[in-house]
């Protein structure tokens, strides 16, 4: 069951802090906005507004941009009656908007085989990104170290980025991160344990380092994408390469560590999950499980580090769209496990919002079947009607697009404690 009615949804507001700070979290959120909509928006006077966003010009990090066609004057005292001919009556306003070369951010998404990079402006728009292909767990600590560094390095001269207009570095991983310490506790993309990434790379750039599970960088990307998810408690569950899950509260990230949701267990005997254990949820309804128990019985070619290519399940789809009835009683496995996942997540959390992403959900129309009727067994109905059930199938891509919200968030925070 997806896309419920809407439940009741909290108001979302402006964070508390510095002034400075409530200003740049509006228009961060918002957009470009005259002077009059920021007094509005924060609360704020509008000579306060006036006083603050001059000092935030001269220091380079908001700028004015194009009038707005339907909007006026900045003055709230300038008369905005009706004029001749219904005209309204005073100046087009002139917009405020952050400077997008005030600084640059740069996201890093290091998953299965593959480490993705963005480096974004100070709006949060992407400049470039690249993306390695290569056996992550044959890297050591040492190496991997190396290889990120490279590739920031690689991305600031290919943009022409000057070292001291980089502001921060986020990175997310698949598994379980301490974000306090910057250092990845187990990833199954790699074959190392408590890798501290954060430190050195923060003494190579000398700027803020942020660490975040997937997961979180997901549930941020699609919760800023659609504001109206992120309004109250959102619970984002991403399918993929593993099994994932991110809450974001009113627009902010909580627990950034993520949630293991996907090594819930399921049944002690059951399938192999690649965290050693048996019976969780991931072990049912990830890329790798899926593409693994197939290849039992089908001839599909082996996967690197048993980690299926996008086109790997490509294929996998298209035979189970041909009729296989073994194929189909994996998806339908799969589905029971999604659902599992979910009953779990709306009892637990009693979300506002869950958001199913992730390219996993390419093949939920196998899984449908079997993940309704699942989820109106293992969850009370007040409970199920309370919660938006919403689908969204993404390309894992915004996981380095939602860690650029993260890393900005923080970088934004720090910078107005600097400063007040």
């Amino acid at each position: 069951m997806v896309d419920q009615t809407e439940p009741p949804r909290r108001v979302s507001t402006v964070a508390r802090g510095s002034n400075r700070g409530r200003l740049v979290e509006v228009l961060r959120r918002q957009g470009p906005l005259p002077r009059v909509e920021l007094a509005r928006n924060t609360g704020l006077s509008f000579p306060a507004v006036s006083g603050l966003t001059s000092r935030l010009i001269a220091e380079e990090m908001l700028c004015e941009t194009e009038t707005a066609a339907t909007a006026w004057s900045d003055d709230p005292d300038e008369e905005d009656a009706d004029g001749p001919n219904g005209r309204r009556r005073g100046r087009p306003a002139v917009l405020l908007t952050l400077n997008p070369e005030f600084g640059r951010i740069v996201a890093i998404s290091v998953r299965m085989n593959l480490i993705e990079t963005l480096i974004a402006d100070f709006r949060g728009s992407g400049v470039a990104q690249s993306r390695l292909a290569l056996s992550t767990r044959a890297l050591d600590a040492g190496a991997l170290r190396d290889l990120v560094i490279a590739q920031i390095n690689a991305l600031l001269d290919a943009t022409a980025t000057p070292r001291h207009r980089l502001l921060g570095i986020g990175i997310a991983l698949q598994g379980i991160v301490n974000v306090d310490t910057g250092t990845t506790l187990w990833s199954p993309a790699l074959s190392i344990t408590e890798v501290d990434l954060a430190t050195p790379i923060r003494q190579a750039f000398g700027v803020e380092v942020v660490m975040a599970n997937d997961a979180v960088a997901v549930a941020l990307a699609l919760t800023s994408a659609e504001p109206a998810l992120a309004q109250g408690l959102s619970a984002t569950i991403m399918v993929g390469h593993g099994i994932g899950m991110g809450v974001v509260a009113d627009g902010e990230a909580r627990w950034g560590a993520g949630s293991e949701i996907g090594h819930v267990k399921l049944a002690p005997d059951g399938p192999q999950c690649r965290c050693g254990q048996r019976g969780c949820i991931e072990a049912y309804l990830a890329d790798y499980a899926l593409y693994r128990d197939a290849r039992t019985f089908l001839d599909l070619p082996p996967a690197d580090s048993q980690q299926p290519s996008e086109g790997q399940m490509a294929l996998l789809r298209e035979r189970a769209l041909g009729g296989d009835p073994r194929l189909e009683q994996l998806f339908l496995q799969a589905g029971r496990a999604l659902a599992e996942a979910v009953a779990a997540t709306i009892s637990v959390l009693r979300p506002h919002h869950v958001i199913l992403a992730g390219p996993g959900l390419m093949a939920f129309d196998m899984m449908r079947h079997a993940y309704e009727e699942r989820l109106e067994q293992s969850v009370l109905p007040w409970l199920l009607r309370s919660t938006a059930i919403h689908l969204r199938p993404s390309e894992s891509t915004v996981i380095v697009e939602g860690m650029v919200r993260r890393t900005l968030r923080v970088v934004d925070q720090n910078h107005m404690e600097a400063t007040e």
